[in-house]
């Protein structure tokens, strides 16, 4: 696929946590012409940037960049099941300080609702603060990579004004255009809240199937054959840094504003599923991702 190149672009961009999304953003960014510079405080993700020429420099301090993309991973670095946005917060007391007035910060990593606005009260509206939840398959780069379709949302309209432009225009990503940032912030964590209940559904009608006797692979692919259905497989038990930790975020949402979840249910469904496949596989079984279980 031939993206639209950038080459007159005189634009900085300082791309914040060089993960998986912080790469991958860099990596289409600089095919595109633009120039980037990366930050990360793991010494070998900067390093791994710089010597695949995904990002030009490494980010010594914040200032004189146009646009500031956070791309940090927002689990607990413990337990990657447990949300934990602190990075976010002292990257943005870093911004305040030191970043360019009139820039644009892009939330690109998953947060929680009310997180942009928090940032934005960081940076004391000195610069704008838009959220655009990061979407990736890394087997399907060409048509699910960082230019797909993506929701955007913004602290203001004059942030929403500078996300369009660098997202929609500079970035030529398709966007989808949120009414309020609240609604950008909660896409991701719904999505793969769903995508957990969906898993978690499989593993309990596999281990029903297990426990009476029945084929469960015969079971899906009959249910399956309905044009509207879709079973997934159940595998190994749900695993990865989004659908776990994405789930608590909006489990930890919904208990305060409805009192109970199916996610919760759907947790406990899956730690139960864990337990039945290492008494019938054995203790020493890893556990694998799927493709449809990851974001």
């Amino acid at each position: 696929m031939n993206y639209k190149k950038n080459e007159g672009n005189s634009s900085k961009i300082l791309v914040m946590g060089l993960g998986q999304i912080g790469y991958s953003n860099a990596e289409y960014m600089t095919s595109l012409g633009l120039d980037v510079d990366g930050y990360d405080v793991s010494e070998n993700a900067v390093i791994r940037a710089l010597d695949d020429g995904v990002i030009k420099n490494r980010a010594r301090n914040f200032e004189g960049y146009d646009y500031y993309i956070i791309c940090i991973s927002t689990h607990n670095p413990e337990d990657m099941s447990v949300p934990f946005q602190d990075g976010i917060f002292q990257l943005a007391d870093k911004i305040s300080k030191e970043g360019k007035s009139g820039a644009l910060v892009g939330i690109d990593s998953t947060i929680s609702r009310g997180t942009s606005k928090m940032v934005l009260d960081i940076l004391d509206h000195r610069l704008h603060v838009c959220h655009v939840p990061h979407r990736f398959y890394a087997n399907e780069k060409e048509e699910h990579g960082v230019r797909q379709t993506r929701v955007v949302g913004a602290c203001d309209s004059c942030c929403m004004e500078q996300a369009k432009h660098f997202y929609g225009e500079i970035l030529d990503i398709p966007l989808f255009e949120s009414s309020s940032i609240e609604v950008a912030e909660l896409c991701k964590i719904v999505e793969n809240s769903h995508r957990f209940l969906e898993i978690a559904f499989a593993e309990e009608l596999k281990m029903m199937c297990d426990n009476s006797g029945i084929n469960f692979k015969e079971l899906r692919d009959a249910i399956n054959t309905k044009w509207n259905v879709k079973i997934l497989d159940a595998r190994d038990g749900i695993g990865g840094h989004c659908l776990p930790k994405d789930s608590q975020m909006f489990l930890n949402n919904i208990k305060t504003h409805v009192g109970i979840s199916i996610i919760e249910a759907a947790k406990e469904v899956d730690l139960k599923y864990r337990m039945h496949i290492r008494r019938n596989v054995g203790p020493d079984v890893s556990i694998q991702v799927p493709p449809e279980q990851r974001a």
